[in-house]
């Protein structure tokens, strides 16, 4: 029963379809001691977390918002795209989780209330004193189009790295894979929906984190791996120069822009992938294997009480 004193701490929130979108939601709602219900699109409430595309395409019914938080990932097709976010950011409290983003952001006139990273979701178990795996990888798998409202999709324009994957298992028979559910991928296990604590246990499995992904708005797993003390390897992209600063960098000299649209109920926009030679990143992760992470300053960078207790 909710005392009337309470009553201020009541909050609905509306993600995007992404299951992070959700996780995000109840450990901010369990970091402020808020009581919360968390609705999915089309459900608007007083809260909206997703990505700039979910927020302008949604943006006619996001009305009266107490504060947005935004993941930024790249450019709008339209001007009028850009209208519709500057519009909700100065009539509402405009979130973002990196600064990469802020300054992306304000180039295009957006006001960003504050930067305020995506925390570490808990609970997070201890990392093990053992790993007897050498490489691990665990992601979604999804593909976005080479050129606008194009038909199909293209392998550039793959997400998520799983196209080297093959490499990884041919130079380190026993690394292991992780994909999401609704994909498959020569060599790599389904993950389904596991707990964010087996999450922890298979990022914890090998002695390096191959983040293999060409481009992302945050990247939660590279800091989740780190925060088990697995070491990370990746592509030299300016957000993960951000996120993750303790990983190895492997330069990142190939791009294709890649677009979304309404047909993934998304705004028309567009990004830019980025990635290097997979045989410089294959021997970044020999180099890496006996790596020492400093995880306990990891999970202090990304703590949700320290984190996200400021939006408000």
């Amino acid at each position: 029963m909710i005392k009337a004193s309470d009553l201020s701490k009541v909050v609905i929130i509306t993600t995007a379809k992404a299951l992070s979108y959700r996780i995000i939601a109840e450990q901010i709602c369990r970091a402020n001691e808020w009581y919360c219900a968390v609705y999915e699109i089309p459900q608007f409430r007083e809260v909206f977390i997703g990505s700039q595309y979910d927020l302008a395409y949604w943006a006619h019914w996001l009305k009266n918002l107490r504060f947005a938080y935004i993941t930024v990932e790249g450019e709008f097709m339209s001007e009028y795209s850009w209208a519709k976010v500057r519009n909700i950011c100065n009539n509402t409290r405009c979130y973002v989780p990196t600064r990469w983003g802020k300054e992306l952001f304000e180039s295009h006139g957006v006001k960003v209330q504050d930067v305020i990273p995506h925390a570490l979701p808990t609970p997070i178990p201890d990392p093990p004193r053992e790993r007897s795996i050498s490489a691990v990888y665990l992601n979604a798998h999804y593909r976005f189009y080479c050129r606008p409202y194009d038909l199909y999709t293209c392998d550039a324009c793959e997400r998520k790295g799983w196209r080297w994957w093959r490499n990884i298992r041919n130079a380190f028979p026993d690394a292991l894979g992780f994909v999401g559910s609704c994909a498959h991928v020569d060599g790599a296990v389904s993950y389904g929906n596991a707990s964010i604590e087996d999450v922890y246990r298979l990022l914890a499995l090998g002695k390096v984190y191959t983040n293999l992904s060409t481009h992302e708005g945050f990247g939660l797993n590279p800091v989740m791996a780190l925060a088990v003390g697995t070491a990370v390897v990746t592509w030299d992209i300016p957000v993960f120069r951000e996120t993750v600063p303790e990983a190895v960098f492997v330069p990142a000299e190939n791009e294709q822009k890649c677009y979304v649209d309404q047909r993934y109920g998304l705004e028309p926009g567009w990004f830019i992938m980025k990635w290097g030679d997979v045989n410089q990143l294959i021997e970044a992760v020999k180099r890496a294997m006996n790596t020492d992470v400093d995880y306990s300053a990891v999970r202090q960078r990304y703590d949700a009480k320290k984190l996200y207790t400021k939006f408000l």
